[in-house]
Order: C-alpha cells, then sequence, then structure tokens
C-alpha cells in the first residue's frame, strides 16, 4: 500500500493493543468520550468504564445526562462516572440529574444558539477545554449514541461526521455498530475480528463517488456507488486490513460486539 494511505484505528481506539504501532493508542492525542441522548445498554458498560477511565474529556450532551444517570443508578455505578460537563441548550436534561451532577462538580453549560445541535454545541464546547496548544485534530472523540432512536437524529449525526471529518477523528460506537468517515483518497482500515464484523458497509453519503475495495468478500474496483445506484452493503469483512479507495468520503460502518466484563 502507498505511504499516502491515511490509517484508521477503528475498533483498536476503543480496545488498544500496544504490541504494533498501528494498533496501539496514539500517544499525541487527547481522548474525548460524548454521551448522546440515547439509551446506554448494559452490556456496554464494560466499554464505558474503560474508555472513562482514559478519557481526557467526559461531556453528556444534553439528555446524554439522563441516559448517564439512569445507567448509572440501573449499575449502581452512580458516584463512578460523573462528566465533566452537559452541554446543550439542556431543553432534554431533566432537573434530578441536573441536580446530582452540578452537585458532584460538573459543569453546566446551555447554549442558546438555534442555528446548531446539541451535538455541535457539545464538539465547540470539546474544542475549548483542550490542552493549550491543542486543537481538534489533536483530539480523538468516541461518541457513544446516535446509530439508533429517530431516524432524522441519526441521519444528522452522520451529517455533523462528515462535516468535521476533516479536521475531527469522529467515531460512533453503539452495541452494535461502528461508524466513522473515511475520506476521499486511499484509506486503511485496521479490523479486529473479537470485536468488527462480520457484516459492514460504506455509505456514499457525499454523493456518488468511484469505489476501489480490499479486504471484502465482495470487492470492488474502480465502480461507481451512490444511493441511487449501487451501494456496498451487507458486505463481509474477509482480512484484517481493509482498503478503500474512493473520490469523495464516504461512511464505513461495521458490526460490533463490545468486549464483556
Amino acid at each position: 500500500m502507498s505511504i499516502d494511505d491515511t490509517l484508521h484505528k477503528g475498533s483498536y481506539l476503543l480496545y488498544p493493543d500496544e504490541g504494533l504501532a498501528d494498533t496501539a493508542w496514539p500517544k499525541d492525542k487527547e481522548l474525548a468520550l460524548l454521551i448522546l441522548n440515547e439509551s446506554i445498554p448494559q452490556q456496554m458498560g464494560a466499554l464505558l468504564e474503560d474508555i472513562w477511565a482514559r478519557a481526557d474529556h467526559r461531556i453528556c450532551i444534553d439528555g446524554g445526562g439522563n441516559r448517564l444517570y439512569r445507567f448509572g443508578k440501573e449499575s449502581s455505578t452512580l458516584d463512578k462516572f460523573v462528566p465533566d460537563a452537559i452541554v446543550g441548550d439542556l431543553d432534554s436534561l431533566q432537573d434530578e440529574p441536573r441536580l446530582h451532577y452540578a452537585q458532584k462538580g460538573t459543569a453546566i453549560h446551555r447554549y442558546e444558539d438555534q442555528d446548531s445541535t446539541d451535538f455541535m454545541k457539545g464538539l465547540l464546547y470539546l474544542d475549548t477545554v483542550l490542552r493549550k496548544g491543542k486543537g481538534p485534530e489533536d483530539c480523538v472523540v468516541i461518541v457513544f449514541g446516535g446509530l439508533g432512536g429517530r431516524l432524522d437524529h441519526t441521519l444528522h449525526t452522520l451529517k455533523v461526521l462528515f462535516y468535521n471529518h476533516q479536521q475531527r477523528n469522529v467515531v460512533l460506537v453503539s452495541e452494535e455498530n461502528l461508524t466513522f468517515v473515511v475520506p476521499r483518497g486511499t484509506n486503511r482500515i485496521l479490523t479486529n475480528a473479537q470485536v468488527d464484523g462480520p457484516s459492514c458497509g460504506i455509505l456514499p453519503l457525499a454523493g456518488e463517488t468511484m469505489l476501489t475495495t480490499k479486504g471484502l468478500r465482495w470487492n470492488l474496483d474502480h465502480q461507481p456507488s451512490s444511493f441511487e445506484g449501487l451501494m456496498s452493503t451487507s458486505n463481509i469483512i474477509d482480512d484484517t486490513q481493509i482498503s478503500i479507495e474512493t473520490s469523495l468520503p464516504v461512511a464505513w460502518t461495521a458490526q460490533f460486539r463490545p468486549k464483556a466484563l
């Protein structure tokens, strides 16, 4: 592969393997955990605990504070997971979680701007708390939620990913999916058979693109991909490295199985 390939660590950002440089955590990056307004299943508990312990920034996005609070009560870990901040227009944040976290020292930031969504507000807030001299490109953002619930919310979450992909490394994770944006050009995605796949897809959300892939059960060879035509969905991961060459940014999504406690 070309030395100009863009490397995507994928699930190794969630479960780093320090044995190899490619699979190890990028030491020059900060880690931010954002929790959106979707339920946190108990099977995500071990992953939440691990990322929480490693994160430099822990931010709930509006109603995400309710979700974390409910998860904490149900798992008897309420005092273990206290976010640094809850951010948004706060129209969804309930009084009980708000009071609890405020008493624990969580910063509550209300933004009135109606031209940006709570997810966008959370990313903008994150920029203000990065270490001095650091920018958005210096932080990996892991997002819990955003891939379930209302379809319009899911599509907007994907839009935010595409809007930010040139300056931020943002990964959406749920108990079933791992999703991130692959930029135009040649890309190399690392996969871990313990948690990734077997099913995967490449979504041409930015418009018709030309795709060439390696490492999939059904590879593409300079084939156009669009919503009106061919889309590589329900494909199968057949290698530990997937190569994607694309003329426009696309969304990579794969089945995800979080490790148990």
